[in-house]
């Protein structure tokens, strides 16, 4: 094995991935900067550059560090002899450096997605009329069920990380998967001979690697393909259940961007005893009722948002009476005035929103189309020349959202990203300590602290930009 070669081709390798990683965090960064509404390129614009790129280096040098380790598993696994060891070294030192590096880098871009998750505007707009003309009269219930339903969702994942590093275990020490590392050639994965001679790092890395890997897909493809179709899908079942409730959800991730869940109810009210919701059911199931989606005769009800400055004011203007008042504080000293406040910020801004949808503002109109296939592509919608009504152009839009790219708030839609880093974390320990077990305890840890630390950012926040109390948050 001609190790200054491999080398060499290592660092190619990184440097020419980094290349194609500057361009792919450019492009995400002017998606951001586009949606947040921003004229100039000015700190946060180049701090969010430089957040992705840390993000996207991580991952490339865990692809060049797998990469390596795996073509020195199939092509010089045979080879081993006493020199291979000491000759091996440097590559050996460079692909530990990688994954310290990726380590820290990853774990830095985790820490951004739950800060771009926590920080998110959302509201629950409740379609339920009120009754005998008494505004107050509408239960809040449907709104705290819906809005917990969210709150679970919220650190989800396809892949069970306490399932998976199990199997891994299973996999690396039981059926002893661990013992094609070993410097001995000898030793097979069946072999009952002891390694005494210890394990090859490049090696173990490999197979730590594929192991994941294939773990991570096995239960990924149990869950597509069983799963979510026989038993649950979560994210379906949350759709269903704010249709069930009549209450829709809107969503910003940027100043002018965002989502929308309709959750309209084609029987107009939902607050009714059992026997009306099993009918309403019933109704809906042999189409004797309207369809669910926003349009006439449609079943489309997620979309994806672009609003003008002008919404984003309005929007923002609604809540400023709630979070000048807002504070512990204050709530002791006028918890009656608190409670009118919180009261009157949530219905103003609930009328607002159910009159933005149902194109009852004609200073805030919309138009609803398809993304084009560029736009899918890129995960970005392009400005389109504005239509106009009689009170002027209409810039606001929304875009029919069949890929559900709503659920980029939740650690469901960043499923990739977030096995990247379990994978760098258990592999940086491994690197480190040279133990498997050690380093699925360690990933479960480390895993369960960053879900635990979403969890509470995001009930928080959740509490915060919905007007919810977080005490009907469990």
């Amino acid at each position: 094995m001609d190790v200054e070669i491999q080398h060499r081709n290592t660092l190619i390798s990184f440097g020419a991935l980094s290349g194609a990683g500057l361009i792919l965090a450019f492009i995400r960064t002017w998606k951001w900067f586009s949606r947040s509404g921003r004229d100039i390129i000015d700190l946060p614009t180049i701090g969010k550059f430089i957040l992705y790129i840390f993000g996207i280096i991580g991952t490339i040098l865990l692809l060049v560090t797998a990469g390596v380790s795996i073509y020195c598993l199939i092509f010089f696994k045979r080879q081993y002899d006493d020199s291979f060891l000491t000759n091996i070294s440097a590559l050996e030192n460079l692909l530990r450096i990688f994954l310290i590096v990726a380590f820290i880098l990853k774990t830095i871009d985790i820490i951004h997605l739950i800060i771009r998750q926590s920080t998110i505007d959302i509201f629950f707009m409740d379609w339920e009329r009120p009754k005998a003309d008494n505004r107050n009269s509408v239960s809040v219930w449907r709104t705290y069920f819906a809005a917990n339903e969210l709150n679970e969702i919220q650190t989800f994942r396809r892949i069970n990380v306490s399932f998976q590093l199990f199997l891994v275990l299973l996999v690396l020490k039981v059926i002893n998967l661990e013992n094609i590392a070993c410097a001995q050639i000898e030793i097979s994965v069946f072999s009952t001979n002891v390694c005494n001679r210890g394990y090859v790092l490049i090696f173990r890395t490999a197979i730590g690697f594929l192991t994941l890997l294939g773990t991570a897909i096995i239960q990924y493809l149990v869950y597509t393909i069983f799963y979510q179709r026989f038993i649950e899908d979560k994210i379906i079942n949350f759709i269903d259940l704010c249709a069930v409730s009549n209450i829709s959800v809107f969503i910003l991730d940027g100043n002018y961007h965002g989502y929308y869940i309709h959750g309209r109810s084609p029987h107009g009210m939902t607050d009714v005893n059992m026997k009306e919701i099993l009918r309403n059911l019933y109704r809906e199931e042999n189409r004797m009722s309207g369809t669910r989606g926003l349009q006439n005769n449609s079943d489309e009800q997620i979309f994806i948002v672009k609003i003008n400055r002008q919404f984003r004011r309005k929007y923002a203007s609604l809540f400023q009476n709630y979070y000048n008042f807002n504070g512990p504080r204050k709530m002791r000293e006028d918890f009656e005035r608190y409670t009118n406040i919180l009261l009157q910020s949530y219905q103003d801004l609930n009328i607002f929103l159910c009159g933005f949808i149902d194109h009852s503002l004609p200073s805030h109109e919309y138009v609803i189309r398809n993304r084009f296939f560029l736009e899918k592509i890129l995960n970005y919608e392009f400005r389109a020349p504005p239509k106009s009504n009689f009170e002027g152009q209409i810039d606001n839009l929304l875009f029919v959202d069949n890929e559900k790219n709503f659920t980029n708030i939740f650690f469901y839609g960043e499923e990739s990203t977030l096995f990247i880093w379990n994978i760098i974390t258990f592999l940086f320990i491994d690197i480190l300590a040279r133990n498997y077990v050690l380093a699925a305890i360690i990933t479960y840890i480390v895993n369960s602290i960053f879900v635990g630390i979403r969890d509470s950012f995001g009930r928080k926040n959740l509490s915060k930009k919905t007007l919810i109390p977080k005490n009907f948050l469990i």
